[in-house]
């Protein structure tokens, strides 16, 4: 086994082992968290409007709840690896048993304050408990599943992933089948929520059996590069998560069901990107550390332009993915696709410079400047609604991100990292994808030229895939050699 990590230790850095990682970890995370996509048809069936309402609220706090009790700790794993590397696992053990503390006290909170508290959630009261019980063991989980991705143990992470997200949907969806129409949103709770933090129970009870330490200089180094993430990504999700709640408050229901539809499309993809970035997080902090500017100069461009070609596509095919979605009845939510796109793919671009602070140690300012885009990008929101409409959503999450992709940038350079960015390239894409948004509007109009430029994009791909058959080839004789 020591033998084995030495051999990953050197070649730390590699495009070719973060090539094999990504492809792991983009399929464990990607995949399978789509499962909960694919299973939405089913419930929304099985289940009535009024409980189906419930669990999706359960789940939105859930997913909101989480960032605040996990604290954004498990981030600080990829960073702290370079600085304890003798005892690592020390102080993964300390990360995880403050993240158990942490998550405690809010629970201590919420219960003291359950007069005000549960009306603002809209949760009922039984349903609390197994909240707190989930959010304690996906932050371990969490923290498990970042320790193997940072380690390159990515076949672990693929199989924890896939127990933990196939097995938890297949026994909510045979209790939902089978209890009664008045038990079904106990019985997805329980039966999803019950089983994924059995998974995470076992993933804490690792970390801390191989770490067997608490230590104070553990968690003062956790909390220090934590905070500012935890503002950074909790703004960056109320940035991107506002739109329906903002709709519905000002024009009703019917028009933010809409945004809705969008919004799931939107959801997918971020998804995707989430995974990717995950992916390349430590083959980046990798590089930094061996200071690998021009590698990373280059090799990010790669990786910029397979998230162009992605969100391109969805462009072109936002008509038909609303059809599939939601039918003909929602086809007022195309039109705002596109621009949603633009603004995530800004926000996956501007991702790789948060890295790099993040690898710095220096996230403070980037926070703060996230926080103050978000509360001006929501209010931004709330005066142009009544008066442009739907369509200004995406044009003020456009605006937002273009800010914080300069403000990034330029903390980028003053820390000293600007010869790892290759910022005219950069822009090539921000540009690529903003023509392309520009023009969605004629292409929707226009099927046949739509559908034409989709089969030379296509072709495209596929000429460049002959281009590079050979290196294509290689790639996988030598997975095939380390099978056999």
């Amino acid at each position: 086994m020591a033998q084995k990590e030495n051999s990953i230790d050197s070649k730390r850095g590699s495009t070719q082992l973060a090539l094999k990682a990504g492809f792991w970890y983009v399929a464990s995370t990607f995949l399978l968290r789509s499962v909960a996509f694919i299973t939405t048809p089913i419930f929304s069936r099985l289940m009535s409007k009024s409980d189906y309402g419930e669990f999706s609220n359960y789940a939105s706090w859930q997913s909101t709840i989480l960032i605040l009790t996990g604290a954004e700790l498990y981030n600080t794993l990829s960073r702290a690896y370079y600085d304890y590397k003798d005892d690592y696992d020390q102080y993964i053990s300390s990360v995880t048993i403050v993240n158990c503390i942490l998550t405690c006290v809010f629970y201590l909170l919420f219960l003291a304050g359950r007069s005000w508290i549960f009306r603002i959630v809209a949760i009922p009261e039984q349903y609390i408990h197994i909240l707190f019980f989930t959010l304690l063991c996906t932050s371990c989980k969490t923290i498990f599943l970042t320790r193997e991705r940072t380690l390159y143990r990515y076949k672990s992470v693929a199989a924890i992933s896939a127990v933990d997200m196939l097995i938890p949907t297949g026994i909510s969806v045979l209790l939902v089948f089978l209890a009664n129409e008045s038990d079904r949103l106990s019985a997805r709770i329980y039966g999803f929520y019950l089983p994924s933090a059995a998974v995470g129970l076992i993933c804490a009870i690792v970390l801390i059996s191989k770490g067997r330490s608490f230590r104070v200089s553990h968690c003062r180094y956790a909390f220090k590069l934590a905070l500012p993430l935890l503002v950074h990504y909790l703004t960056v999700y109320l940035l991107t998560s506002t739109n329906t709640i903002i709709t519905k408050s000002i024009k009703g229901a019917e028009i933010a069901a809409i945004v809705s539809i969008s919004t799931s499309v939107i959801h997918i993809l971020t998804i995707l990107f989430q995974s990717l970035s995950g992916a390349v997080t430590t083959w980046l902090m990798d590089n930094l550390e061996q200071r690998n500017y021009e590698k990373i100069r280059r090799e990010t461009l790669v990786y910029l332009a397979m998230l162009s070609v992605v969100s391109a596509g969805v462009i072109f095919l936002a008509p038909e993915v609303v059809w599939i979605l939601g039918g003909a009845k929602y086809a007022e939510a195309t039109p705002l696709i596109p621009g949603l796109i633009l603004s995530v793919f800004i926000q996956a671009v501007s991702t790789v410079f948060t890295i790099i602070l993040t690898f710095d140690k220096n996230v403070t300012k980037t926070a703060i400047f996230t926080g103050i885009v978000a509360v001006l990008s929501v209010a931004g929101k709330i005066w142009l609604l009544p008066i442009m409409g739907i369509q200004c959503l995406p044009l003020v999450n456009i605006a937002a991100y273009v800010i914080l992709f300069a403000v990034n940038y330029l903390l980028v350079r003053q820390a000293g990292y600007g010869a790892a960015i290759h910022l005219k390239g950069y822009l090539l894409f921000l540009l690529g994808i903003g023509a392309i948004t520009a023009a969605s509007s004629f292409l929707y109009r226009n099927t046949m030229i739509r559908y034409g430029i989709i089969l030379l994009l296509g072709c495209a791909v596929l000429w460049a895939a002959y281009r590079k058959r050979n290196l294509i080839i290689d790639f996988l004789k030598k997975r095939r050699e380390k099978k056999s």
